[in-house]
């Protein structure tokens, strides 16, 4: 049943689409034009539409779209040549057989499934997790688990030198790991205030320290940061996360500015995420236990469509912004809006947020 109803929304999707496609309507403009007008004129009284379709109206139309395709097409041209390092071609000198990433939170969720995909590409993976590795784990040859607690540096120092002396010098780094908590800010127990910053940003300073200066000496490496649609939109009962959501993005900005301008490596590609809400096994279980409507875990995004994602835009070697699902790529323009405007919009999604007992969800 779902699929059906569905169904409609994929068809305004796919019209949306077409319409907003140059390749479609340029064509279409192009046979209006240079067609001698009572051709169309006959051809629309045949089929009784003259009274409905106005043919200089269809051609503005047309043309109106047709402009929009082109400014979307040349936006994310640019967009892409950007986020690339400014390259225009994809980074060298990559096989996926001898290459190694390392991906934080690795055990469940997002991360998981993000260490799966790549091994499908014959990647070998070093998940660092607190939790258990999964008996999945065990039927896979490319999968290596390293117990590391990342808000603690002298873990990811000791791990980073076994994952060295193990593997080798990872070429891939996946910061994904991260926890939440429901506090208000009057309300964040401080020794939890000290771990969320630790675990879901000071250890992308810890893991890039240890990692990337083999990936520099080489010109070519992939650092992944997942953040989230929270990166540009803060509500209620979560400044802590979103405050290291917002952080991750400008540690991105400044990692890849860094890598082209003090270190001059552009091979080495920056790549981050902002997924919206993602049904993990953990956010179920918290959704649950804080009485909201179960109904809501319906519109999330599996953990397996945000690593697919993620993946795809390792394994093209070329860095990017990514918004998922795509469609939630204007929240960030959230930040330019007049202050009136972003402080409605924060309101009304931060009357949106259940305060729970505040235990910790990882991701």
């Amino acid at each position: 049943m779902p699929a059906l109803v569905d169904l409609p929304l994929r068809g305004l999707a796919l019209i949306a689409k077409c319409a907003f496609e140059p390749m479609v309507t340029g064509p279409l403009l192009g046979l209006l034009l240079y067609t001698p007008e009572q051709k169309w004129k006959n051809a629309l009284e045949a089929t009784s539409l003259s009274h409905i379709i106005d043919l200089r109206n269809l051609i503005r139309i047309l043309g109106f779209l047709a402009a929009v395709g082109v400014i979307r097409k040349t936006n994310a041209a640019l967009n892409a040549w950007a986020t690339n390092n400014w390259q225009i071609h994809a980074g060298h000198g990559w096989n996926w057989l001898s290459e190694i990433a390392v991906v934080t939170g690795g055990c469940s969720g997002i991360g998981k499934a993000i260490a799966e995909a790549l091994t499908s590409h014959g990647i070998r993976v070093a998940v660092l997790d607190v939790q258990d590795a999964p008996e999945a784990f065990t039927s896979n040859d490319l999968l290596t688990y390293f117990r590391c607690d990342i808000s603690s540096p002298i873990a990811i120092a000791e791990t980073a030198d076994k994952i060295r002396s193990d593997l080798g010098h990872p070429s891939i780094l996946v910061n994904n790991a991260g926890i939440t908590g429901s506090h208000t800010i009057l309300k964040t127990p401080s020794e939890f205030l000290s771990r969320i910053f630790d675990t879901n940003i000071l250890s992308h300073w810890r893991l890039v320290q240890q990692f990337v200066p083999d990936m520099v000496a080489k010109n070519k490496g992939h650092i992944v940061t997942v953040a989230s649609v929270n990166s540009f939109l803060t509500n209620s009962a979560n400044a802590d996360y979103v405050a290291t959501k917002t952080a991750a993005l400008a540690f991105h900005e400044g990692l890849t500015s860094e890598l082209k301008i003090w270190y001059k490596a552009p091979g080495v590609k920056t790549t981050i995420a902002h997924p919206s809400w993602v049904r993990t096994p953990l956010i179920e279980e918290g959704i649950l236990r804080s009485g909201q409507d179960p109904k809501i875990l319906e519109s999330m995004l599996m953990p397996e469509e945000v690593a697919g994602v993620i993946v795809r835009q390792i394994t093209s070697r070329r860095g990017a912004q990514l918004f998922i699902p795509s469609a939630a790529a204007p929240i960030s323009w959230l930040k330019g809006l007049p202050n009136w405007a972003q402080e409605l919009v924060r309101d009304a999604f931060g009357k949106t947020s259940a305060v729970t007992s505040g235990s910790m969800i990882a991701y």
